[in-house]
C-alpha cells in the first residue's frame, strides 16, 4: 500500500504513522509574540508528517479562523503563515 496525496504534503502510510510514536514537533515561537497556542503531545499523524494539527478533522484551524485570528481558514501545511 503506497502513500496517498493529501494537499501539498504526502499522506503517511499506516507504517509511517506507527513509526512516529514518541516523535515530537519543534516549538514555533517567534519574536513579537502576542498569542501563544499550546498543543501537547502531537498525534501520530501530525508527528509522521511533521506538521502541527495536521489531521484533516482537526478543529484547530477552523477555530483559529472562527476566533478572528486569520482572514481565511488555513491548512496545516500553511502553519508558518501569519496574518
Amino acid at each position: 500500500m503506497g502513500a496517498q496525496q493529501s494537499g501539498p504534503f504526502r499522506r503517511p502510510t499506516p507504517q509511517e504513522v506507527a513509526a512516529a510514536a514518541g516523535r515530537g514537533l519543534p516549538d514555533v515561537i517567534g519574536p513579537g509574540l502576542r498569542v501563544l497556542f499550546c498543543g501537547f503531545n502531537p498525534g501520530l499523524y501530525s508527528a509522521a508528517v511533521g506538521l502541527p494539527f495536521a489531521r484533516r478533522g482537526s478543529r484547530f484551524w477552523p477555530a483559529l479562523h472562527g476566533a478572528g485570528f486569520t482572514d481565511r481558514q488555513l491548512h496545516p501545511w500553511e502553519h508558518g503563515c501569519r496574518p
